[in-house]
């Protein structure tokens, strides 16, 4: 019995269990339906989707990694090579001369140039007769940097150097002094044939030249005058030069034929330089008659022969007395003599402070020029520099003190003019002699 009821007890238990859980309940009241107005919290569910934008944060990772790890090690440069292709010259634009780095790991930056007093020369500017600093700044390539202790090579020399504190930059340093170059012909004038009374033009053109002018030379070489004077020997002819590559000669004469014009290019320092000298070549006009009408008014000249007729007055002249005085006319007359003789001009220059030439026995002078000096600076010193001048041709020597600040001369004191003395110039001068004796036998 006692079991029995004990069997119901647990029966009604589980009973009660069953009527009063949440799943019997759910069909109790429409107040439960309520549950789902909690579906909401799903929707707080997305307000944590931000919690992804903190992935981000794995793009922090590379601030630990540190790229400016390698430059606390650069590669250290111990030297540089610059190459420089061409020095500066006396009218030579300050543009010009370029240089570049042969070194690797380097690269140019910047060529200044510099007078004496420390101001920059402008690009547009050319080079004066006296000393410049240059300066050329290099720059190291990423990952590199110059030792404070570096060596600069400037054209395979050594050369003065400084180093940025950075050691990222590096400038060399240099003075030169503009050299000066005589002229230098570019273009020799060509012949031309042309008729008898037209014109005809000549061109040749020079670098370092300052001016230039034209010389006419006769067939023989014994008459030579500028374009300038040509209506004393062409009286019809006249002529054009521009100064600069250009001559034009107007009614050229069938008389210069067989001529030869060329140019004369002057340049700093008295420097000269002469192009080959071209034939001039006149063909005859016949039609062209008008040049020698000229000539025959000076025909007229002889027309004061009737003094001739006063030479029977010489009959009154038996007396031997006006021979004597006819024979030093004779003595006189030598004078010309030399203008036939032929020239032997000595091997040696002759020069004076300003020119120099090949003399002859006779006077006369041969390729005689203004001296071509090649100066150099000695010293420089209170703005005053001393410059030292060698002739290129002659050999002839001359020092003189030019201002710094305003380049002008402000002494010149001649040292010595080298004319010769050597043993084997002597012997030539002898030989010389020897063959113009036989010649005059």
């Amino acid at each position: 019995m006692k079991r029995f009821l004990s069997i119901l007890m647990l029966v009604a238990m589980l009973a009660s269990l069953f009527v009063f859980s949440p799943a019997a309940m759910a069909t109790d009241t429409p107040a439960e339906t309520e549950a789902p107005a909690e579906t909401p919290a799903p929707t707080e569910a997305p307000a944590e989707t931000p919690a992804p934008t903190e992935e981000p944060k794995p793009t922090e990772t590379p601030a630990p990694t540190p790229t400016p790890a390698p430059t606390p090690e650069p590669k250290v440069l111990n030297k540089i090579t610059v190459q420089l292709n061409r020095t500066p010259v006396v009218m030579m634009a300050v543009s010009e001369p370029a240089a570049a780095v042969s070194s690797k790991n380097a690269s140019l930056v910047s060529l200044s140039w510099y007078d004496l007093l420390g101001n920059r020369l402008p690009g547009n500017s050319a080079f004066d007769y006296t000393t410049y600093r240059m300066e050329i700044v290099a720059k190291a390539d990423d990952g590199y940097i110059f030792s404070p202790s570096a060596n600069a090579y400037l054209n395979n020399s050594a050369t003065s150097c400084s180093v940025s504190a950075d050691g990222k930059y590096i400038t060399l340093t240099r003075q030169y002094e503009a050299l000066v170059y005589a002229p230098r012909i570019i273009k020799h004038p060509g012949e031309e044939t042309i008729k008898e009374g037209s014109f005809v033009s000549y061109v040749s053109t020079a670098v370092y030249a300052t001016g230039l002018t034209w010389e006419f030379i006769s067939p023989d070489g014994e008459t030579v005058f500028d374009s300038k004077d040509v209506g004393k020997t062409f009286p019809n002819s006249r002529c054009e030069n521009d100064g600069k590559e250009k001559i034009i000669i107007y009614n050229v004469p069938l008389d210069m034929n067989g001529w030869k014009v060329r140019a004369v290019f002057s340049g700093v320092e008295g420097t000269v330089t002469r192009s080959n000298p071209v034939t001039v070549k006149v063909e005859a006009d016949p039609n062209h008659t008008p040049a020698p009408t000229t000539e025959p008014e000076e025909t007229p000249e002889p027309e004061e022969s009737p003094e001739p007729s006063e030479t029977p007055t010489p009959t009154e002249k038996p007396e031997e007395t006006p021979v004597p005085s006819e024979q030093p006319a004779e003595t006189a007359a030598p004078a010309p003599v030399p203008e036939d003789h032929e020239h032997l001009f000595d091997a040696v220059w002759t020069a004076d402070e300003t020119r120099h030439w090949h003399a002859c026995s006779c006077g006369e002078r041969s390729e005689e020029a203004a001296h071509s000096m090649s100066w150099k600076t000695l010293s420089v010193e209170n703005s005053v520099a001393t410059q030292e001048g060698v002739c290129t041709v002659c050999g002839y020597r001359e020092t003189k003190q030019v201002s710094v600040n305003q380049g002008r001369i402000i002494n010149k004191v001649p040292m010595s003019a080298v004319i010769g003395g050597s043993v084997g110039l002597i012997a030539i001068l002898v030989i010389a002699e020897s063959v113009k004796r036989a010649k005059r036998k």
